[in-house]
C-alpha cells in the first residue's frame, strides 16, 4: 500500500514538472512569435508588431523636418510676392513719369502755339495800320503834288502825241512796301508750319533786304523762336539780346528776356536762368511773361531739390 503512495507521488510531480516545462516553451514561443488572431474566416490577417521606442523618434523627427520645410516655403513665397508688389510699383512709377513728360511737351507746344497766336494778331494789325498808312501817303503826295511849268517855246512834243508824265514816287513805295510784307508774311508762315530752318533763311533775307523795317525787331525775335525749338540755344540768346539792346521800346522785348532765362535753363547755366527770370518777374509785374517766368523758377527750384 505504501509503494502504491510514493509511486503516486512520484508521478504527479512528473506530470507537473512536465506542465511547468510545456508551459515555459509556449511561453518562450509565443514572445518570439507574432500574435496571431484566431481565424474567423479562410484568411488569416497577420498583425504588425508595434513600432520600437527608435522608430518613433525617427517619426518625430521626420514631422518636424517636413514642418520646417513647410515654414520656409511660406518664407520664400512671402519674398515673392513682396518683389511682386515692388515690381508693379515701379512700372506705375515708370507710368506717372513717361505720362508726366507728355504733358511737359503738350505745356511747351501749347505756349509755343499761344505767342504765334499772339504775333500773328499783332501781325495783323501792324499790316492794317501800314496799309493804312501808306494809303493816305499816297493820297496826299498825289493831292499835293503840282506839275511843274514849261515854258511854251521849249516844249517840243510832236503833234497828236500826249506830253511825258513824270513817275508816280508813291506807286514805287507802295510797291516796295508790299514787297516787305510779302517777305516777312513768308518766314512767319515757314515758322508757323514748322519748317525751322526755312523760316530762318526767310527771316535773314528780310532783314537783309529790309534792315530798318517795322517788323525788323518781330523778325529778330522769331529768329530766336526757330532757333530755340530747333535746340541752337546760344543762337536763340543771341537773337533775343538783339531785340532787347537794339530795339528797346519794341513789344517783344519782355518775350525775348524771358526765352533768354529759358535757354540758359536749357543749357543747364541755373544761376544765370534764375537771374533772367527773376528780373522778368520783378520788371514785368502782374503780366503773362511773369507768370511764366514765375513758374519755371518753380520748376528749377524743385528739379534742385
Amino acid at each position: 500500500m505504501e509503494k502504491r503512495w510514493v509511486y503516486a507521488r512520484t508521478a504527479a510531480v512528473a506530470a507537473v514538472a512536465s506542465l511547468w516545462l510545456v508551459t515555459g516553451a509556449m511561453t518562450n514561443a509565443s514572445a518570439a512569435a507574432p500574435i496571431v488572431n484566431p481565424p474567423s474566416s479562410s484568411v488569416i490577417t497577420a498583425v504588425p508588431p508595434a513600432p520600437a521606442a527608435p522608430d518613433k523618434i525617427a517619426v518625430l523627427e521626420a514631422r518636424v523636418a517636413k514642418l520646417e520645410q513647410l515654414l520656409e516655403s511660406q518664407a520664400l513665397a512671402d519674398m515673392l510676392g513682396q518683389l511682386t508688389k515692388l515690381q508693379a510699383e515701379t512700372q506705375r512709377l515708370n507710368g506717372d513719369a513717361e505720362l508726366q513728360a507728355h504733358e511737359i511737351e503738350g505745356l511747351k507746344k501749347r505756349q509755343r502755339d499761344a505767342y504765334l497766336d499772339i504775333d500773328r494778331r499783332l501781325r495783323d494789325i501792324e499790316q492794317g495800320l501800314a496799309a493804312k498808312e501808306a494809303t493816305a501817303a499816297a493820297e496826299k503826295e498825289s493831292s499835293s503834288a503840282v506839275p511843274p511849268p514849261v515854258a511854251a517855246p521849249l516844249l517840243t512834243v510832236p503833234p497828236g502825241a500826249a506830253p511825258p508824265s513824270a513817275p508816280s514816287p508813291s506807286a514805287t513805295n507802295t510797291s516796295d512796301i508790299s514787297r516787305e510784307q510779302v517777305m516777312y508774311q513768308r518766314a512767319l508762315d515757314a515758322l508757323r508750319k514748322g519748317r525751322h530752318d526755312q523760316a530762318i533763311s526767310d527771316f535773314q533775307d528780310f532783314l537783309t533786304h529790309y534792315p530798318k523795317s517795322e517788323f525788323a525787331s518781330n523778325a529778330y525775335y522769331w529768329l530766336g523762336e526757330a532757333n530755340y525749338a530747333m535746340r541752337r540755344y546760344e543762337a536763340a540768346i543771341t537773337h533775343f539780346k538783339k531785340v532787347m539792346t537794339a530795339y528797346p521800346s519794341s513789344s517783344k522785348v519782355a518775350d525775348s528776356t524771358l526765352k533768354i532765362g529759358f535757354a540758359y535753363d536749357e543749357l543747364g547755366e541755373r544761376e544765370q536762368a534764375r537771374k533772367i527770370l527773376n528780373d522778368v518777374v520783378s520788371r514785368y509785374p502782374n503780366t503773362r511773361v511773369a507768370k511764366v517766368a514765375a513758374e519755371r523758377l518753380q520748376k528749377i527750384k524743385s528739379d534742385n531739390n
